[in-house]
């Protein structure tokens, strides 16, 4: 009876033991199941999807600039002498013909004097000996000779009235006066500047436009400007230049000449551009988000299935948000929209946004 006891105990635990064996066997079954379903989900990239779409829109470009004279000119001497007045300097608005500086003159004004007489007694003399000539009074030689005479004293004449004017450095345009070069009691010489001066009805409005939006701005388009010195105050303007050669930013210097010259314009006044309606566009559109690279090297992930693949397409900005897809994608197609980072040719998807 004892026996018979003992493997009764013996068989249960042995019964026991297997339930347990054979529960864990399960278990880890299970898990092992669960945890392939889980490296089978984890490879799998969520991403969100949109539909291209036709749009029809006008895209206005606006650029920050600063104003700068469409000339700097360099007022000359053109005769030498001291220095006995400067009038102007530097912001001082100044007209054509304004006298600026005003050089010693008492010896060049002599020797006008001196020749205006000498003309006149020229004058009067060819005058005289050609009445006579017609009376046979005087030879041919003493007419000539009278004429000579005359010839040489307007040449006399007219270099001293020259010189005499010259002796007056006047402005040659209107502007503003960017910097004074001389002053009293300095001496001068013919072609040394005295002033450099900015054309005032040549201003200017550089701006720096990206490679973008190059084929959207040409010259002789409009412009509105706006100047931060100048509040409330809308100007006209037209490109005038559209640069060729970028700068180490990779930008373009535009040059918009500005119509109204009669406000306070200077150079260095800070202010913005806007190209109102520059392009109309018609075509296939995409959110930005979906460019991977740059806009010149433009490419999209596209659904196909339950994977992506990466295509190249021809793209141009329309504004900080949209871009436009010239060749390489169609309305009917699945663009990815975010998740891209993750993507590779073939890379297994989920759409979070079916």
């Amino acid at each position: 009876m004892k026996i018979l006891k003992k493997y009764s105990i013996i068989l249960i635990i042995l019964v026991i033991v297997a339930l347990v064996v054979f529960r864990l066997f399960g278990n880890k079954a299970k898990m092992d199941a669960d945890l392939k379903q889980m490296i089978e989900y984890s490879s799998v990239i969520p991403i969100e999807v949109i539909t291209p779409e036709i749009q029809e829109s006008s895209v206005s470009i606006e650029e920050n600039g600063v104003t700068k004279s469409g000339a700097e000119i360099n007022i000359l001497s053109e005769t030498a002498g001291k220095v006995v007045y400067v009038y102007g300097k530097p912001g001082d608005h100044i007209s054509v013909g304004q006298t600026l500086v005003q050089v010693e003159k008492e010896v060049v004004e002599s020797q006008y004097k001196l020749a205006k007489l000498n003309l006149e007694n020229a004058e009067r003399d060819n005058s005289r000996f050609s009445n006579l000539a017609g009376g046979d009074a005087i030879t041919q030689q003493q007419l000539e000779a009278a004429r000579l005479n005359l010839l040489s004293a307007q040449t006399t004449y007219t270099a001293a009235h020259k010189q005499l004017q010259n002796t007056e450095i006047k402005s040659t345009v209107n502007g503003i006066i960017a910097k004074r070069m001389i002053e009293v009691g300095d001496n001068l010489l013919p072609t040394m500047p005295v002033f450099l001066v900015l054309e005032r009805n040549r201003m200017m409005f550089l701006v720096k436009l990206a490679e973008n939006d190059l084929n959207k701005i040409s010259k002789g388009q409009k412009a509105e400007l706006t100047l931060d010195a100048i509040k409330g105050k809308v100007l006209r303007g037209e490109v005038q230049t559209v640069g060729v050669v970028a700068d180490m930013s990779g930008r373009y210097d535009t040059e918009i000449r500005i119509f109204d010259q009669d406000i306070n314009l200077r150079s260095g006044l800070s202010g913005k551009v806007k190209f109102a309606g520059v392009v109309s566009y018609k075509g296939v559109t995409i959110p930005r988000k979906c460019i991977t690279g740059s806009i010149n090297n433009a490419s999209v992930y596209l659904l196909q299935g339950d994977s992506v693949v990466s295509r190249k397409v021809l793209a141009t900005s329309i504004d900080d948000t949209r871009v436009l897809v010239t060749d390489g994608l169609g309305t009917n197609e699945k663009v990815v929209l975010t998740g891209q980072i993750n993507l590779q040719d073939g890379t297994k998807v989920r759409v979070l946004n079916k």
